[in-house]
């Protein structure tokens, strides 16, 4: 190959050299620039010729890489190795960019060094790039061994390949523990829940976020934590090559959630017993009302958060009586019309009482909607059908079994047979039907059982 080379005419050389797509020169032995190609005086802004004239190539080089370069240079033309470096060589614009430059010798006959020759190739680009990405790896490496949250990746077989600081206290054993095992390994008593959900992972390639989990650490075995943990799959191009892994500590949170709804549940348990100590005939009908109700809800399939918001609004669904006079509430014998206008108005008045309080469900929507009837007729709006909310529907169901069974300053008990027969009638016209027929189905199997309260029982 070389005796080929050293047997080319300048002319031939020149030839090939303007046909290759980089900066091409060519060197004496003793490494003095004797030729480069148009592309090198494209790039440079230099002409051929002068490099005829005895040009150094090192004044094109970034200052802060001449004297390595000068060192590299002298040890390669003593060593007469092939060579590859890597230097910034200033542009015709004046901008120094990275360029990997390759040379080799050209030897003749007696094995002695006539020429190099070697390339140029701009890399300035993939450098910076290489750069970047090596920045960002090291900022991401910092940023999960130091994050407050829990950061893996499990491999298709579930065995962890990173895990950062957090991560690993979260589950127990130490960062290295975890490596190459799986997760059944490391958190065995979590496993049965978490497999179904990485098989569905890779599976369908989508991710389960927001799930609650809670449980001890090594470093505080007596203090219960709860985490929110994110999976998602982790692609190579189209294959899904494991699961990532994101947990946060939400203990806190929950505990100031578990707080709040103490307090929320505090203020209403109070405000239902000054509506009851106001109207002795009908103590214990919200809370009854709020047992039958949250049964319903449940056998609807209804979420524990929904049933929770139910059964809480209608142990208070009559607040709003607290602004009818006491005579009213308490007086036997039927109301007059202008009376009973007055006591339609509790729903509302019940509404704006709860309006400013900051529950976590539309309990004031549920208590001024309690009296609406699917068909229409009710009050306060007229709404009808899913224009009333489901919570409302329920406890207006709940509210007319257990009314009708007890006992009212204006008329005796009618009895649980009347009370399913008035919802059978009012089924799909009063009622919402799917509401009472899963209340017919709860009283019918002995799930539903109502009470008339102890008052309504002296009387009956």
């Amino acid at each position: 190959m070389n005796r080929t080379v050293s047997k080319l005419t300048p002319h031939d050389f020149e030839m090939i050299a303007e046909m290759i797509p980089h900066i091409v020169w060519l060197s004496s032995g003793d490494g003095h620039t004797e030729y480069f190609n148009q592309r090198g005086a494209d790039y440079t802004g230099l002409q051929p010729e002068d490099a005829e004239s005895g040009w150094d190539w090192l004044k094109l080089l970034h200052p802060d890489d001449v004297e390595r370069a000068a060192l590299e240079w002298v040890s390669g033309l003593a060593s007469g190795d092939p060579q590859e470096l890597e230097y910034r060589i200033r542009r015709h614009d004046g901008e120094f960019r990275w360029m990997n430059i390759r040379c080799m010798p050209v030897r003749g006959q007696d094995d002695d060094i006539l020429r190099w020759i070697g390339t140029c190739t701009d890399i300035d680009d993939q450098k910076r790039t290489a750069t970047r990405h090596a920045e960002l790896l090291s900022l991401l490496e910092t940023l999960q061994s130091s994050a407050p949250i829990g950061f893996g990746l499990v491999d298709r077989e579930y065995r962890f390949q990173i895990v950062n600081e957090r991560l690993a206290a979260i589950n127990g054993p130490s960062v290295e523990d975890h490596m190459g095992r799986t997760v059944a390994e490391v958190i065995p008593h979590l496993w049965p829940q978490l497999e179904p959900i990485y098989e569905r992972i890779i599976s369908t390639g989508s991710p389960v976020l927001d799930i609650d989990i809670s449980g001890s650490t090594q470093s505080e075995p007596d203090i219960t934590r709860y985490w929110l943990v994110n999976l998602y799959p982790v692609r190579v191009g189209q294959k899904i090559i494991g699961i990532g892994v994101v947990v946060v500590d939400i203990t806190e949170r929950k505990e100031a959630e578990r707080a709040r709804m103490k307090l929320l549940h505090d203020v209403v348990t109070s405000i239902a017993a000054t509506v009851e100590a106001r109207d002795p005939y009908t103590s214990g009908h919200e809370h009854r009302v709020a047992a039958i109700a949250a049964e319903i809800a449940v056998e609807m399939g209804l979420d524990d958060d929904t049933v929770e918001g139910i059964n809480l609004t209608a142990s208070i669904h009559d607040i709003g009586k607290i602004s009818i006079p006491a005579e009213i509430l308490s007086r036997p014998g039927r109301l007059h019309p202008a009376e009973f206008e007055l006591v339609k108005g509790h729903s509302l008045s019940g509404a704006d009482i709860v309006r400013g309080i900051d529950f976590p469900w539309p309990v004031a929507d549920m208590i001024l909607q309690h009296h609406e009837r699917f068909d229409g007729t009710g009050y306060p709006a007229g709404l009808k059908g899913e224009e009333i909310s489901l919570g409302a529907r329920i406890i207006a169901v709940a509210d007319v079994l257990e009314a009708m069974s007890s006992h009212r300053p204006y008329r005796p008990s009618r009895g649980l047979h009347e009370a399913l027969s008035e919802l059978e009638r009012g089924r799909g016209t009063l009622f919402d039907p799917k509401v009472v027929e899963v209340c017919l189905r709860l009283v019918s199997a002995g799930r539903l059982t109502v009470h008339m309260s102890e008052a309504s029982q002296e009387r009956a």
